[in-house]
């Protein structure tokens, strides 16, 4: 009962995050506004969201092969097709619920191509490590060659926000030793209490930290190295350039700075990140960050929504074709044998 509770929540709580973040920006914006944003849906250059598109599949074409090749390095010889399928319903599984996909790509692999999952759970952890190494760099270039402009959108988002909250620590310094103390006794209480289970928590703790450290010697091991290097490099250029692309749907964004397009990918994929499937999170952000370079707040909102609609489609449309193809990709094989 309780695991389905807590499944539910992770289902509702990014959800209603996301839901919560579009009622926020529609409820300021007036009945001209949002009129302006049809208009800039109407507006816009299709031929660019599909070429958006095309970026996103040879994205996941490059992930699968990339997959592969970290798959090979422990001595396992998949069919890319699988792992093609996998990614792209990983990928759609993400949608649904958090971190869903990296478990059900693995349990694909698992059925279908007989791989370890211990050994596809480590090479799908150090895949993580890569992307986030990957994008920690972009995000430092963005800082340093932006940070003119963004110093503002910071101040006021965390750095004003957290001083605020250690101001108002200091007024009730008594009332924190007050909460502080109660809160230390609870968490004893609940240590003694929850004293087996916690035990079980770290004994899976271990068993992921044993799995990422298999999953960097998969890196270390991979043969083809300057393969894994250009698909692992190729994966984030084309993310880079989905964005890059739809600045030229709509006339508004066409002439974005490349700083402008990079401030906007790095703190999007942060809000991908934080909420589920970037649903409202991604459009409000984009909107905030496009206002620094001179974008319209309607502009900004409008090419949020039509970024992140082409990247949602893209992975329904790959993930929902997956799951029809896979059952009947792996019956021919099997039958051809």
């Amino acid at each position: 009962m309780t695991k389905t509770l807590i499944n539910i929540l992770k289902f509702i709580i990014p959800l209603g995050l996301g839901v919560f973040l579009i009622w926020l920006v529609v409820k300021d914006l007036s009945a001209e506004d949002r009129d302006n944003v049809w208009q800039s849906f109407r507006e816009a250059n299709y031929f660019w969201v599909v070429v958006v598109m095309i970026a996103g599949l040879l994205s996941h074409l490059s992930r699968a092969y990339r997959w592969l090749l970290m798959l090979e390095s422990l001595g396992y010889k998949s069919k890319f097709a699988n792992s093609f399928f996998a990614v792209a319903i990983g990928y759609l599984a993400n949608l649904a619920f958090p971190r869903l996909g990296e478990v059900t790509r693995c349990g694909i692999m698992n059925r279908y191509e007989k791989v370890p999952l211990p050994a596809l759970l480590g090479t799908v952890i150090a895949e993580r490590v890569i992307d986030m190494l990957i994008l920690l760099v972009l995000t430092f270039i963005t800082l340093f060659t932006q940070y003119h402009l963004l110093a503002e959108l910071i101040n006021t988002y965390l750095v004003f926000p957290i001083q605020g909250k250690i101001v108002a620590l200091k007024d009730s310094i008594g009332l924190v030793i007050l909460v502080v103390s109660i809160a230390s006794v609870l968490a004893v209480a609940l240590f003694i209490f929850l004293k087996k289970r916690l035990k079980t928590f770290f004994e899976k703790i271990s068993a992921v930290s044993k799995n990422f450290a298999e999953g960097l010697i998969t890196i270390k091991n991979v043969r083809n190295k300057w393969s894994f290097v250009f698909h692992s490099l190729f994966i984030w250029t084309m993310y880079i350039a989905m964005m890059y692309l739809s600045t030229f749907a709509l006339a508004e964004t066409t002439g974005l700075s490349v700083g402008a397009m990079l401030s906007a990918f790095v703190f999007g994929t942060f809000g991908m990140i934080a909420v589920q499937g970037g649903i409202g999170a991604y459009p409000a952000i984009l909107m905030v960050v496009l206002e620094l370079y001179g974008t319209s707040k309607t502009g900004g909102f409008a090419f949020g929504w039509l970024t992140w609609s082409a990247q949602t489609v893209v992975i329904l449309v790959l993930g929902f074709l997956a799951l029809i193809l896979l059952p009947s990709f792996n019956k021919t094989q099997s039958e051809e044998k």
